[in-house]
């Protein structure tokens, strides 16, 4: 699941090393870029739209690029090479980008904005609101003036890695991870999906007091919402059934509700998300390493 509307089941994972990322014994498909994707049909992909397959390959020959540029682009723990650029390839960081422009360095600009926690919808190489707010939100999160401009300070702190979870947190649910943070489609998974049957424990992470427990729109389902102190909010979405109310405070390990498939979703699992000052981070960098006794 994700505010834009991606669905789960395509089976990409981000994850770092399986040991550290899934309960023992479970794995999930690791995304490959594809290689020898052309300059021209990566800009049609982007820019025209095309169907989800082509998309992929896209985005993933993007983020190689994106990487290949200095850029933050997720745990680099792909042994592929960085994707060749022609040219006639603008990229990021050559130009100021504003409100209007279009291209290839705007694609970039939307997936590097993601990679820190600000997704901004289809990733096209168009700068429109979506990319706007979402720029303005990562100058906020900067201590920066929200001009919605991305210029040299901007592409500056693009360079860097996004700060740690301050935080470490236990697993919702012990399951394997279905779909990871990262690409997907033409979209961002700005989280985790854990799959599990309908009807299984959904557990806070850490302590916090409940900030939201109720259906939402947009995708989310039935979503609690906890605030944890230092920033950190985790987010449980597409639950069945939900056993918590706002102002209520929760130790780790109280029961939320059920895994269900409530809301934007094709079957029963749990969407995880973890926001530090309103950045969306990879739940994986701050979720416990579990051994097999963990697994049962």
């Amino acid at each position: 699941m994700d505010l834009g509307g991606a669905r789960y089941g395509t089976g990409m994972s981000r994850a770092p090393p399986e040991a550290l990322c899934h309960p023992a014994g479970m794995r999930a498909t690791t995304l490959r870029p594809s290689r020898g994707l052309g300059l021209a049909a990566l800009v049609g992909i982007l820019l025209a739209g095309a169907p989800a397959a082509a998309a992929r390959s896209g985005v993933a020959s993007l983020d190689r690029a994106l990487r290949a540029d200095g850029f933050y682009a997720g745990p680099d723990l792909r042994p592929e090479a960085a994707v060749e650029i022609g040219a006639a390839h603008r990229s990021l960081g050559s130009r100021t980008l504003r409100r209007g422009a279009a291209g290839f360095d705007v694609a970039e600009l939307q997936l590097a904005l993601a990679w820190h926690g600000f997704p901004s919808g289809p990733i096209d190489g168009r700068f429109g609101t979506q990319l706007r707010t979402a720029l303005r939100g990562f100058h906020r999160a900067e201590a920066r003036p929200a001009d919605g401009v991305a210029g040299a300070a901007t592409l500056a702190a693009l360079r860097r890695a996004p700060e740690a979870i301050p935080i470490p947190l236990v697993w919702p649910v012990l399951a394997p991870v279905g779909d990871g943070f990262g690409p997907r489609g033409d979209r961002f998974h700005a989280g985790i999906d854990l799959v599990a049957p309908s009807g299984t424990a959904v557990l806070a992470a850490a302590p916090g007091r409940v900030t939201w427990a109720a259906p939402r729109a947009g995708g989310w389902g039935n979503l609690v919402t906890i605030a944890h102190g230092h920033g950190v909010r985790t987010m449980y979405a597409h639950l069945s059934s939900i056993a918590v109310a706002v102002g209520q405070w929760v130790s780790g390990g109280t029961v939320l509700g059920d895994v269900g498939a409530t809301g934007d979703a094709t079957g029963p699992h749990l969407h995880f998300e973890v926001r530090v000052a309103g950045a969306a981070v990879d739940p994986l960098r701050a979720l416990v390493p579990l051994t097999a006794s963990s697994s049962g």
